[in-house]
């Protein structure tokens, strides 16, 4: 007599295959959370600080700390972790700023989640965005002082923004610069 189980077993290699699909993203869970407290953190600060404490030094420093925090962890952690990609900014001996990119192979980037991805790349975008608003009604109000700390806050954002811009796109330049070398290697071997 011979055992059959319940599923076909076409369906439930179709399963497996599934299951092997979901397991090839790296999940990072816990550092897309964070990327997305720090995120909210300094905004909740902001907006809030005035009504727990009305001295304006000690709200500017907590809040610039945050948004220090925040670049960093950006920068150095959640890019290379989420997205594969990491910059950072040298100055050669002729003083002259380069920018440094550096990314995870195509292999690397395949096992990226792309629904951290997208998270990722959205709140890259909307934060400044959000701080925009708030440096504009600052301004309206000629509230000059936390126009400064909105201002702070776009140049740390917008750097991270600027930054993985450029570092997505040397990524991709790259890829199709490998694509492109392995055809005219493949053309040329059949030749030679």
């Amino acid at each position: 007599m011979a055992l059959t189980s319940a599923q076909p077993r076409p369906q439930r290699q179709e399963q497996e295959r599934e299951g092997e699909e979901e397991e090839q993203y790296e999940k990072h869970t816990m550092v897309l959370m964070t990327h997305l407290a720090l995120k909210a953190v300094s905004i909740l600060v902001y907006v809030f600080c005035e009504w727990f404490n009305s001295d304006f030094v000690l709200n500017f420093v907590v809040i610039v700390l945050l948004l220090a925090i925040d670049f960093w962890v950006c920068k150095n952690v959640s890019g290379r972790l989420l997205v594969g990609l990491r910059y950072w900014n040298e100055v050669d001996d002729t003083g002259e700023s380069k920018w440094q990119f550096e990314s995870r192979d195509e292999g690397g980037m395949r096992k990226i989640d792309p629904g951290e991805k997208r998270i990722f790349w959205l709140t890259l975008y909307v934060a400044p965005m959000i701080w925009l608003v708030f440096l504009s009604t600052s301004l309206m109000k000629l509230n000059f002082n936390y126009a400064l700390v909105c201002a702070m806050a776009i140049a740390m954002l917008g750097t991270n923004l600027i930054g993985y811009i450029k570092c997505s796109k040397d990524q991709k330049d790259q890829i199709s610069g490998y694509v492109r070398q392995g055809m005219i290697s493949a053309l040329t071997r059949g030749y030679l």
